[in-house]
């Protein structure tokens, strides 16, 4: 068996690859050895993008926004809730709630714009039929829906219940939210197709549990009728 070739210089000894003793045979192994290494560079990255495609496929969430009207022993609840019908969990980092264009910030601000709720110092919720309703920001899982108001048909008042119902139809929604991947989109929850974003941010107007004005004290005081 024949030692392979080197090459002595100052610096030491190397080895050398094999020569066929042709040029042209040999400039032609190189090239294919050249061209082999960048196919399998190219099927690799190809690979990755791919693999990064799949993990965000399988971690794609879809917010929107819908209505319902259940019966139980209490009566008739009518709720507005937020649903993820993704596949992974939705980060809802920013939620902008309008009632006829004007931005109301909790479930109270909706019942005083939409429902004839009096702006007065306390409110007692359960006077008013409320059920239940709380934060929407925040991670909601696939599956999970987010209630932000759902409030029982009294007796006494059926007609809160009523203008509730109606008030639906003139709501709109600007949400931006994100994926645990960090691709970050913004939605009015309606459309099939939510615009890309670099990233989410909150914002002044973002709806909250109850409105403006709740102190840590527990008391609801309501926003001061305009002059």
């Amino acid at each position: 068996m024949s030692e392979p070739p080197v090459n002595v210089s100052a610096d030491g000894v190397h080895p050398e690859p094999r020569k066929s003793g042709h040029r042209l045979l040999d400039f032609a192994i190189a090239l294919s050895a050249i061209v082999i290494s960048l196919i399998s560079l190219t099927v690799a990255i190809h690979h990755g993008r791919v693999q990064e495609r799949l993990v965000a496929a399988n971690s794609w969430p879809f917010l929107f926004w819908s209505s319902s009207i259940d019966q139980d022993e209490r009566g008739q609840q009518f709720s507005i809730y937020i649903a993820n019908s993704g596949v992974g969990p939705a980060l809802l980092k920013g939620l902008i709630v309008r009632h006829a264009q004007k931005p109301v910030r909790g479930w109270v601000e909706l019942l005083q714009e939409c429902c004839g709720v009096e702006r007065q110092t306390e409110l007692d919720p359960p006077s008013l039929g409320f059920f239940t309703g709380g934060q929407p920001k925040g991670v909601i899982a696939a599956g999970e829906t987010r209630t932000l108001i759902s409030l029982t048909r009294l007796p006494q008042n059926p007609q809160l219940w009523e203008r509730l119902m109606a008030a639906r139809l003139q709501l709109g929604f600007e949400a931006c939210y994100c994926s645990i991947v960090g691709e970050c989109w913004k939605s009015d929850l309606r459309g099939l197709e939510p615009t890309r974003v670099r990233e989410c941010k909150a914002g002044p107007d973002d709806y909250i549990e109850f409105g403006a004005g709740i102190d840590e004290r527990g008391v609801l005081p309501m926003l001061k009728k305009e002059e």
